[in-house]
C-alpha cells in the first residue's frame, strides 16, 4: 500500500527563497491589512442610525476623507497582491491538502480586493472625477457600496475559513505547521462562521494571523539557510 503524501517540516525543497520572502510578503500583507482596517475603522461614516444618510454626505464632503479613503484602499489592494506571493509557499507546507489551501486563499484575496473597491470607488470617483459631485443625491447610493463592501469582507473570511481549517489540520497530522498556529487556525476560522456578526473582527485578525504565518515561514528559510 502507498502511504499518503504528508508535508515534512523541513523538506529538500525548502531553500531559503522558497520561504524567506514569501514569508516577508506575508509579514508586509498583515502589517498593510491591519494599518489600513485599523484607519478605515477609525475613520469612516456612521451608516447604521437615523442621522446615517447625512452622516455619509459629510464624511465624503472632506476631501482630507477623501484623501484617506483612497490611501488605504491602495494600501489594503497591495496587501492582498503580496498575500498571494505568501499563499504559494504557505500552501506547499499543506501537503496534498494544497489545493484547499490555495482555493480558499485566491477566494479571500479576490473578495477582498472587490470588498476594497466596493468600499473605495465612491471616494476614488469623488476625488479624482470633475463630474461627480457629492451631495444628497449620490449619497445614497455611497451607502449601498459600504454595505456591499461589508458584504465582501464577510464572503471573505468565509473563503479565509477553509484555508485556516486546513492549517490546523495540517497541524494535528503532518507537524508541517507548529500545533499552535494551527489552534490560533481553528478558533479565528470558527469565529469567520458566525459572518455578519464577527466579519469586522475577524478580518483583523486573519491580518495579524498573516502576520504570525509570515513569520514562520521568515524563520524557516533562516533555518534552511
Amino acid at each position: 500500500m502507498t502511504a499518503p503524501t504528508t508535508a515534512q517540516p523541513h523538506s529538500a525543497g525548502d531553500t531559503p527563497r522558497r520561504t524567506l520572502w514569501p514569508g516577508v510578503a506575508g509579514i508586509a500583507s498583515g502589517v498593510f491589512m491591519l494599518v489600513a482596517l485599523l484607519v478605515i475603522y477609525a475613520n469612516s461614516p456612521d451608516t447604521e442610525g437615523d442621522d446615517g444618510l447625512r452622516d455619509t454626505l459629510a464624511f465624503y464632503s472632506k476631501d482630507s476623507n477623501l484623501d484617506v479613503t483612497e490611501g488605504m484602499a491602495l494600501m489594503l489592494l497591495v496587501a492582498a497582491l503580496l498575500f498571494l506571493w505568501f499563499l504559494g509557499a504557505l500552501a506547499r507546507l499543506a501537503g496534498n491538502r494544497s489545493h484547499l489551501v490555495l482555493a480558499g486563499g485566491t477566494v479571500f484575496t479576490a473578495l477582498l480586493m472587490i470588498a476594497t473597491l466596493a468600499g473605495s470607488i465612491y471616494a476614488i470617483s469623488a476625488n479624482n472625477t470633475d463630474s461627480f459631485r457629492v451631495g444628497p443625491e449620490t449619497a445614497m447610493v455611497a451607502l449601498l457600496l459600504l454595505d456591499m463592501a461589508y458584504a465582501g469582507f464577510v464572503a471573505a473570511m468565509a473563503a479565509a475559513a477553509v484555508l485556516l481549517f486546513t492549517i490546523w489540520r495540517v497541524s494535528l497530522t503532518t507537524g508541517a505547521v507548529p500545533s499552535w498556529l494551527g489552534w490560533v487556525s481553528f478558533v479565528i476560522a470558527v469565529l469567520c462562521l458566525a459572518g455578519p456578526i464577527t466579519a469586522w473582527a475577524t478580518v483583523l485578525l486573519m491580518a495579524a494571523w498573516t502576520v504570525l504565518a509570515g513569520v514562520l515561514l521568515v524563520m524557516r528559510g533562516a533555518t534552511a539557510a
